[in-house]
């Protein structure tokens, strides 16, 4: 029989997010390694259209749960249709993956705890290989594990790459940091399996009742989506320095603004801005770093842009290290200038 992959699809108002695609395709690597199906877990309320989508996206099967008591997230229900999709699999899945957001930190804990099996949280990239250990105490567990997740995540506040591994019984379970995978080309003609789920709540699954959401719109920053991202360090020197970055993010279509940890513990721009360990991982085509030094803690959150440009007065910044591009000078004096030269290539190309 063959090894399964499970994914677990996030979805939002019945939005599928980002870090569902992006667990498809680091799941859609590790089952071609393995031999194995791809397959992804979709909960919520009027969300069954999504499966195609998942499809699309590389999922070989969609188990869908759609019921109005999983139209928002709640630990219990959720938990109770994962508890009951997976005691009704002929054999355990090797791998169960979820993103690090705020639900799935939630609720891979508590399945992990259910199935009495390891969880390696945050994780920046995954694999799949041989193991061989020896144990002298308890020859037991001792030997060559041919089909290994090798869960890799930072530690030491980001200097190093732990590898975890927990072979000895599946399934291996890992949450992903958001931004850090890549979501394969979507090929519209595939074609895959759709299996509805019965959902059998339990009274205590119901403790918790959702009385309000309240999402303040305004104050959310599209990071993730943005194709271009212009970040701003405490080198800008004061908070209205982001003003001008906001007008160099102008420039381009599909843009956001960006900030480091000591901008944003300075009080110059909202946490939303926030890139780097303790705020987003973000992936964008082209990510301007201005007034930014490069400290590891700021550069796993973004070190995978596509284009890196760094505008710094410190010729020995780290961040000129590992960007692509670097301007050295006085960004005060840089910006205004890309900016000007942006504009006037714009009012030529209409």
């Amino acid at each position: 029989m063959r090894h399964k992959i499970l994914v677990h699809a996030e979805q939002i108002d019945g939005e599928l997010q980002p870090i569902a695609l992006e667990l498809l395709g680091a799941g859609r690597m590790l089952a071609d390694k393995l031999g194995a199906d791809l397959e992804a877990v979709l909960l919520g309320h009027n969300i069954s259209h999504l499966a195609q989508t998942l499809i699309h996206y590389s999922a070989d099967c969609v188990y869908v749960a759609d019921h109005p008591e999983l139209a928002q997230y709640r630990t219990l229900p959720y938990r109770r249709a994962w508890v009951d999709l997976l005691n009704h699999l002929p054999q355990p899945p090797h791998t169960i993956l979820f993103g690090s957001t705020t639900s799935g930190r939630d609720l891979a804990p508590r399945l992990a705890a259910y199935l009495e099996t390891g969880l390696t949280a945050d994780c920046t990239s995954l694999d799949i290989g041989p193991f061989e250990y020896s144990n002298s105490k308890d020859q037991s567990k001792s030997g060559t594990f041919h089909d290994c997740l090798y869960a890799i995540r930072p530690s030491f506040g980001e200097s190093l790459r732990a590898r975890i591994l927990g072979p000895w019984k599946n399934p291996q379970m890992a949450t992903v940091r958001p931004g850090v995978m890549q979501a394969v080309q979507p090929d519209y003609s595939r074609t895959g399996r759709v299996i509805p789920l019965a959902v059998n709540l339990q009274e205590s699954d119901r403790l918790v009742q959702i009385q309000e959401i309240v999402r303040n719109v305004t104050s959310q920053v599209q990071l993730s989506k943005a194709e271009v991202i212009v970040a701003g360090g405490y080198g800008l020197g004061a908070p209205d320095g982001f003003q001008l970055l906001r007008d160099l993010a102008n420039c381009f279509a599909n843009s956001a603004v960006g900030a480091s940890r000591k901008a944003v513990d300075a009080g110059w721009i909202s946490y939303a801005h926030q890139v780097g360990q303790t705020g987003k991982t973000v992936r964008p085509k082209v990510y301007i770093a201005c007034g930014i030094s490069g400290a590891i803690q700021h550069r796993v959150g973004m070190d995978k842009s596509g284009t890196i440009i760094a505008i710094n007065k410190d010729s020995s910044a780290p961040i000129f290290k590992f960007a692509h591009y670097g301007i050295v000078g006085d960004l005060y004096q840089v910006i205004p200038e890309l900016i000007r030269q942006m504009r006037s290539s714009l009012r030529q190309a209409a």
